[in-house]
């Protein structure tokens, strides 16, 4: 059974596992260096969370982890409406996986999540074939490139 679940600090090393597969795929580093980035990318999910500096869903099938989303919060200079910011990032779904709807329900799960926070702006910067996919989610596009949610 596929499902949508939110992350906890327990699944660290998943979710390193999963941004190794994607940021190998977007060819940042290549597979014999993926083990390493494992190690030192579960003990960074591990301090974010328990820092409460992130929100991430896994897509499981049965207890797989297939696919994720992720938003780190971080502090802005004050505005009136507060300093807090989320960053949507993370989002990947293994290749068998593609095609059926799971990337944008995982990003809709973390955009619900950081709804419920005190984030005043949530912002990305997608890759170009992943525009319309935000788009369709709510996000709008600036003149750089930054989609924030409107």
């Amino acid at each position: 059974m596929i499902d949508i679940r939110a992350a906890t600090a327990a699944d660290a090393n998943a979710l390193a596992g999963l941004r190794a597969a994607s940021l190998i795929e977007q060819r940042y580093f290549r597979a014999p260096e993926r083990d390493a980035f494992v190690r030192r990318a579960t003990v960074d999910f591990a301090r974010l969370f328990a820092a409460e500096r992130l929100v991430a869903m896994l897509l499981v099938d049965e207890s797989r982890a297939v696919g994720s989303a992720c938003a780190t919060y971080f502090e802005r200079l004050p505005y009136p409406d507060g300093t807090l910011h989320a960053e949507l990032s993370g989002v990947y779904v293994e290749p068998g996986y593609r095609r059926a709807g799971h990337a944008s329900r995982l990003v809709a799960a973390v955009v619900d999540a950081v709804r419920g926070s005190a984030a005043r702006k949530t912002f990305l910067r997608p890759s170009p074939a992943a525009r319309s996919l935000y788009a369709r989610l709510g996000f709008v596009e600036d003149p750089v490139g930054v989609m924030s949610l409107a």
